[in-house]
């Protein structure tokens, strides 16, 4: 996969790191270290595969067992975030969920899927799968996004697949839940508006689509743990505590396209302005 913006989403990267360590702040969703690894894997430091692709080890180092290795990628082409992070209360903050074999093995969480009829069972039996989730080497993982990518619509940031446009065109068709598709209430016809968020910075405003986002996830997702819909409830909302991974940066520091795509929030964002 090439993109045609590497010297460009380098120079990004690297003004980002630059920005966000000078600046300091309230980090309480990711500290300094955590962001410097988060943006390692941010094209084109990091390869597309590991971008939305967490290792998972803070329980396994215990065991003694290779970090777990979860690819968003492929799991987003059969249900919407909504299954995992709503109907099977997966958090949306790294770490807050806190689960373990005994709850998963009960057909908890990961075990509601791997149950050996949906996945891979994650059960014990004749023939165990663990290291089809404690990944010790990647090569084959890697060699599967890349097919899995191809035939999928193309984006410069992220993982390098425009997941908004694959919905649109019908390239996939996620369910909403686990069994049968969920009936979803119909979006107000005011929320699917776009909204203008005005900036402090001299830059472009924010365009921020409710429709765009309430494919994937309900409203619950979001508010109020992440955005208090209360006035003047955000009064932290700026971009350095988005880069650290609070508000828009919960999805879009980790998972969803990341903030050095800047032109997909800021669409007529110039390239000339650097912060003080």
């Amino acid at each position: 996969m090439k993109s045609s913006h590497g010297m460009k989403n380098l120079c990004i990267a690297v003004l980002l790191v630059t920005t966000v360590f000078l600046w300091g702040g309230d980090s309480y969703a990711a500290d300094r270290a955590e962001l410097a690894g988060i943006i390692k894997t941010i094209p084109p430091n990091g390869p597309y595969w590991k971008y939305g692709t967490l290792e998972m080890r803070r329980r396994t180092k215990k065991a003694g067992m290779a970090a777990v290795v979860f690819a968003h990628w492929s799991h987003r082409t059969r249900y919407t975030c909504r299954v995992c992070h709503e109907e099977l209360g997966f958090s949306m903050r790294s770490g807050d969920t806190g689960i373990s074999r005994a709850q998963y093995v009960a057909g908890k969480y990961c075990g509601a899927c791997h149950n050996g009829v949906t996945a891979f069972t994650v059960q014990e039996g004749t023939v165990r799968h663990c290291d089809k989730c404690h990944v010790k080497e990647t090569t084959a993982l890697e060699k599967q996004f890349e097919a899995f990518a191809k035939e999928l619509p193309f984006a410069n940031f992220g993982n390098g697949i425009d997941w908004s446009e694959a919905i649109k065109t019908g390239a996939i068709h996620p369910q909403n839940a686990l069994t049968g598709e969920k009936p979803i209430l119909p979006l107000p016809a005011k929320l699917k508006v776009p909204m203008k968020l005005g900036t402090a910075a001299p830059r472009s405003d924010v365009t921020f689509s409710h429709e765009e986002h309430y494919f994937e996830m309900d409203c619950s997702a979001c508010h109020p743990d992440i955005f208090n819909i209360k006035k003047k409830g955000t009064k932290a909302f700026n971009m350095e505590n988005n880069i650290y991974g609070n508000y828009c940066g919960v999805c879009h520091m980790r998972v969803a396209f990341p903030m050095t795509d800047c032109k997909r929030c800021h669409s007529q964002m110039s390239g000339n302005y650097v912060p003080q």
